[in-house]
């Protein structure tokens, strides 16, 4: 019990995460507040991704180019993407990621950094072996990722023309995920962040809930 207090105390952060999805979710299934779940999703994405960096306990140059990297190559892809069809399908965004450049959302880029941040953190976490982080993160992010494309078009985020991704998306995505988890290992950026591996599981687990709410409502 008492060791449950000093972890309130001391960490409220998770509890806060969970507090603001499980609001989210009432958002999404209730009708009159869906549209203003949409308008507010952007926002969370970028208030959470703050609070996770915030938390960031080795802020040095390197680590801000690698990151920064992650960022900038992240959309330039995902961009490319969009325009040809040809890196990981025929798709468009929606609405709900908010401003875009080039038919992308630029919090896209955000939501690569935080994942491929998370992935490594929580694989580092069990073991330092190098090829098993790069590996294990990079799988771990295509678990995520066939969860998301599940609940991305119920959240207008973005939408494949054939209403499943093909199998080159999560090719692309795995492939992404392996070299940008390679170089945060090769430049050796610190991923240890328990809020951040929290808000991994907390979102995996609230775009479950979304996929489930839309069977059971919609």
């Amino acid at each position: 019990m008492n060791r449950t207090i000093k972890y309130v105390i001391n960490d409220r952060l998770p509890i806060t995460f969970i507090v603001l999805y499980v609001a989210g979710l009432a958002l999404y299934v209730m009708p009159f507040t869906h549209e203003l779940f949409i308008l507010a999703t952007p926002y969370t994405l970028v208030l959470v991704s703050i609070a996770i960096f915030l938390h960031h306990k080795k802020w040095n140059k390197k680590t801000i180019a690698v990151l920064a990297s992650i960022f900038v190559i992240s959309i330039v892809t995902e961009i490319i993407g969009v325009a040809t069809g040809k890196l990981f399908g025929d798709y468009q965004y929606g609405q709900g990621l908010g401003f875009k450049i080039a038919d992308v959302p630029i919090i896209i880029g955000l939501n690569w950094v935080f994942l491929v941040y998370a992935s490594n953190g929580i694989i580092s976490k069990y073991t330092s072996n190098n090829i098993l982080i790069i590996g294990g993160a990079s799988l771990l992010m295509v678990v995520y990722d066939i969860v998301l494309e599940k609940a991305a078009p119920l959240m207008d985020m973005w939408l494949f023309f054939e209403n499943n991704p093909p199998l080159n998306n999560y090719v692309m995505w795995f492939l992404l995920a392996l070299f940008f988890n390679t170089v945060v290992q090769a430049f050796k950026v610190y991923t240890s962040n328990s809020a951040a591996r929290w808000l991994f599981f907390i979102q995996f687990v609230f775009l479950i809930a979304i996929i489930v709410s839309n069977y059971l409502i919609y």
